[in-house]
């Protein structure tokens, strides 16, 4: 695991925990080799305004021609024990955190290596306070 000692993004913290618990849970599940156990790799940097999560295992990665059908709902592989919405929540969250988040591959080995990246937050930005009542979400007007 590779982590800065900080990086500052907008973000809820629920739903940044919502998203990294699947993005795990997915590698841990799909990203072993019959037989093996899971060996997952996390790494967390700045890069070009952004931070930059990527979680890499060494599964048997998905082909090219599926990598955005698996953030679609319920899509899942035959035998998967997952409901398919894991990886929508992945997506889901990223852009409510005004990022995205793609499906690639390994370089030099075989799994799936995804790569969430949110913009970074300067010190001096404000921050957004929202209101400490838990109706604001659904309330009219």
């Amino acid at each position: 695991m590779e982590l800065p000692a900080e990086l500052r993004v907008f973000g809820w913290d629920s739903g940044l925990k919502i998203m990294l618990d699947n993005l795990l849970r997915n590698a841990v599940v799909h990203g072993h080799q019959p037989g093996e156990p899971p060996r997952v790799r996390v790494r967390l940097r700045a890069r070009g305004g952004s931070a930059v999560l990527t979680v890499a295992d060494e599964g048997p990665g998905v082909p090219a021609g599926e990598r955005e059908a698996v953030f679609g709902r319920f899509h899942h592989r035959p035998g998967s024990p997952g409901s398919g919405l894991g990886l929508t929540l992945v997506a889901q969250q990223a852009a409510l955190h005004r990022g995205t988040v793609t499906l690639g591959e390994v370089p030099g080995g075989p799994g799936a290596r995804f790569e969430v990246r949110l913009p970074l937050v300067s010190d001096e930005e404000p921050t957004l306070r929202l209101p400490a009542r838990r109706d604001w979400i659904s309330r009219g007007g």
